[in-house]
């Protein structure tokens, strides 16, 4: 029994440590010339919004552009506003509450008469998403998307949020161009 438990508790801690970095996925046209891409700029317009006031705000547009910027600009793209580009960017993100539990079982009693109790711990967290879309500027159809789902951090400092935000930003934008 000592065992089963120590294993419950260790795939517990494993399973809300696995919570921490992010889920992230991508897709894209195959039929695209990626070499054909060097400008882009941000879809005209302002950010859509979310209707949700923890996310509609500009310290979370400023830290997303930020990121996405300084990661295009690692790659060798360039930004333009005076020329057309080749593609266009855009973010879309959301959050959601959620909650997350785990309940361990133990019999108590002998092989005869006994009884199973349960505990159970439920956590409430809440779940962010981020999308990046890259928008073919001839067909303005989206040619490469991709998705992060983590667990949102709260009670970051401003700098903690910045390094959060790029570091989620460069797992995403790692798969761009695809190869």
């Amino acid at each position: 029994m000592r065992w089963q438990q120590s294993l419950c508790w260790f795939l517990l801690v494993a399973s809300v440590g696995g919570c921490a970095s992010p889920k992230i996925g991508y897709d894209f046209d195959r039929h695209v010339h990626w070499s054909d891409y060097h400008t882009y700029a941000w879809i005209p317009g302002a950010q859509e919004s979310t209707g949700d006031k923890r996310l509609d705000n500009s310290l979370i547009d400023v830290r997303i552009r930020t990121a996405i910027d300084a990661q295009l600009r690692s790659k060798g793209y360039t930004s333009t506003v005076s020329e057309t580009p080749e593609f266009l960017v855009a973010y879309h993100i959301g959050m959601k509450d959620m909650m997350k539990g785990s309940s361990t079982q133990n019999y108590i009693g002998d092989r005869a008469h006994g009884t199973y109790t349960t505990l159970s711990d439920i956590q409430p967290y809440k779940e962010g998403t981020l999308l990046i879309d890259i928008v073919d500027v001839a067909s303005k159809q989206v040619v490469w998307q991709a998705s992060a789902l983590a667990e949102v951090q709260e009670g970051l400092t401003p700098t903690e949020r910045d390094k959060r935000i790029n570091s989620i930003v460069r797992a995403m934008l790692s798969h761009f161009p695809p190869k």
